[in-house]
């Protein structure tokens, strides 16, 4: 199909890593990447990616590490002018579809307690992990990918970690069940509908303990029917799941659990949903996105949903959401192409969720209000940013006018004077000077300039001609645009160089002939510069109406920072156990920003 034809559509384009923007490149942008030279990843990385180290929660949860990761991107406006040549990228916020909306503007987070017995659980993953680092352990015995699957285990419910442990009343799984019944009691009426999402758990028939099990046995005993509750895992066919999705827009199931592979895509069932249960933090922010899709969908009745994110304190939950955090921020740019930022480190758009559940999780009032003031100063960074880049563009639109301005009087000064000087040429009065020979043909003369022009095709040179109505005539050949008439006086006007002769002269004769029109139209060109210069003017020295809110959170934030003390933890191994009471989180590009802004006078 000479290289078009092809249309590759798809909700999330970007769902894991960034790399993944490379790869998208390589399926539909392989002759630009090369090109660019850029069509190696360690080119392309090298172009527009660069490391960056800050202090992160350890996997195990129990401490803080300094890490470095391919998290900062540069050259920003140039990567998304390449990939925009081949991405038509449409949000559902530019669409302005008809989805109901979310009570409180974002997902409502409910905290768990760390019971006694996850302490001992963390503190047991975090020694495995210390095994592990220091090569007392052989990697097949143990290892950080079951570390981190125990750790996630023991965070949505100790059973799935040990089944002799006890079940803790203000556990989240107790806690999502409460808010499971409560709502489906409240919307008794109209038959509302719930998704709960769990990967960790799954059912197993009784054969061990399950989430899922444990969940409907709870809400059975609640004075829920065992006919409203459903598991996805249960209904294995396509026709099977077709009939159950019908249930489930018809009221009939209530309540239906299942994962985001069974039930994060192709699930149709938003009819009647008013709520939606995140049990446990997926990998990959897409999951996310596609979990929610399920509610906020178009076809939903219901005005407003909610939708429930449940972590438990001092555990890997906050580990989770951080990953989520991390992987989310640039894809949120990427997705909205709003910024012009060269570079782009800050967590935005729906990041900042995943940086409230992080702070959540992670139990410390203090590290909670952080978590708000630093996406609070991230968002106020880009506004300033773009106020600076506006009011740069201003000064530059001021330049721009005030160059333009007297050469548009100029020219008017230019045309008023050749219509001094004009000569009538109208009827009879019609007479051409070409090589010093007067032509009183009209059709002889245009015939004269079609051959002249076809003479001088492709030369890139001009050629005077004659003079009519007091006015020089010049053939000039422009190359790609071919030959034209250009008319000099005062100043000059152009002429087109039609298929007839007649076509020709008359082209001539009518730019003469209306230079009136030409002075009209400069003259209001140059009142609407006047005033587009005068407003542009006034704006130039606007000063950023939030920038006294801006300092104010520059100096909280470094009051919190330094009532955390986030300096001394550089190692795990340097951390205790009484990191579990009061852990901190430290936001990665908090110094820069603050440095930045002081900078800039704040």
């Amino acid at each position: 199909n000479g290289g078009g034809g092809v249309v590759f559509a798809t909700g999330t384009p970007i769902a894991n890593s960034v790399a993944e923007m490379f790869t998208m490149q390589r399926f539909l942008q392989m002759a630009t990447l090369k090109a660019q030279n850029v069509a190696h990843f360690d080119a392309w990385a090298a172009t527009f990616g660069e490391p960056v180290t800050a202090m992160e929660l350890s996997p195990d949860g129990a401490g803080y590490r300094m890490n470095t990761r391919f998290a900062r991107f540069i050259n920003v406006p140039e990567l998304m002018q390449i990939f925009r040549q081949a991405a038509d990228i449409q949000t559902q916020k530019m669409l302005k579809l008809p989805v109901p909306d979310l009570r409180g503007g974002k997902p409502t987070v409910i905290s768990a307690p760390c019971s006694t017995e996850l302490k001992h659980i963390v503190q047991s993953l975090v020694e495995r992990a210390e095994a592990l680092r220091s090569g007392q352990v052989d990697p097949r015995e143990d290892n950080m990918l079951l570390v981190t699957t125990d750790g996630r285990k023991a965070a949505l419910d100790l059973r799935l970690h040990d089944p002799r442990l006890p079940d803790h009343p203000d556990s989240k799984v107790n806690k999502a069940v409460a808010q499971i019944e409560n709502i489906w009691r409240d919307t008794t009426a109209a038959r509302s509908t719930q998704l709960v999402f769990c990967d960790l758990s799954v059912p197993t028939g009784g054969q061990g303990f399950s989430v899922y099990e444990d969940m409907r046995d709870k809400l059975i005993a609640r004075g829920i029917t065992a006919v409203e509750i459903e598991f996805i895992q249960d209904h294995d066919s396509d026709a099977a799941k077709l009939q159950l999705f019908r249930d489930v827009r018809a009221g009939k199931v209530r309540i239906l659990f299942g994962s985001t592979q069974k039930m994060g895509t192709g699930a149709n069932v938003q009819e009647r949903l008013i709520a939606l249960h995140h049990l446990d933090a997926p990998w990959r922010p897409a999951d996310v996105e596609q979990r929610e899709g399920r509610i906020l969908r178009q076809g939903n009745t219901n005005a407003e949903v909610q939708i429930f994110r449940y972590v438990t304190e001092h555990s890997f939950d906050a580990f989770m959401w951080q990953c989520l955090e991390t992987k989310a921020k640039f894809i949120s740019q990427v997705m909205t192409g709003e910024s012009d930022l060269r570079r782009i480190e800050d967590v935005d758009g729906a990041a900042l969720t995943y940086a409230e559940v992080k702070a959540i999780a992670s139990g410390n009032p203090i590290v909670i209000e952080k978590a708000r003031i630093d996406a609070e100063l991230a968002r106020l960074g880009r506004l300033h940013c773009e106020h600076q880049e506006t009011s740069y563009k201003l000064r530059s639109r001021v330049r721009h006018l005030c160059d333009e301005l007297p050469r548009l009087e100029h020219r008017l000064e230019a045309v008023r004077h050749d219509l001094v000087t004009r000569q009538d040429t109208s009827g009879e009065n019609f007479v051409m000077i070409i090589e010093g020979q007067a032509i009183r043909d009209r059709g002889i003369a245009g015939e004269l300039l079609l051959r002249r022009a076809a003479r001088l095709r492709g030369t890139r040179k001009e050629l005077l001609i004659g003079t009519l109505a007091g006015f020089q005539i010049v053939i000039a050949d422009n190359f790609m645009g071919g030959p034209e008439i250009v008319i000099k006086a005062s100043t000059t006007y152009t002429a087109k160089v039609t298929d007839t002769a007649h076509g020709t002269i008359r082209s001539v004769e009518h730019t003469i002939q209306h230079l009136e029109e030409v002075a009209e139209t400069l003259t209001r060109n140059i009142a609407d510069t006047r005033k587009r210069l005068t407003d542009t003017q006034a704006q130039v020295n606007l000063p950023f109406e939030y920038a006294a809110r801006l300092a104010e959170l520059v100096q909280r934030q470094q009051e919190i920072e330094d009532e955390l003390d986030l300096t001394k933890n550089h190692a795990p191994a340097e951390l205790g156990t009484d990191m579990l009471e009061e852990p901190s989180v430290a936001e990665p590009d908090a110094d820069s920003l603050r440095e930045s802004y002081a900078g800039a006078g704040f």
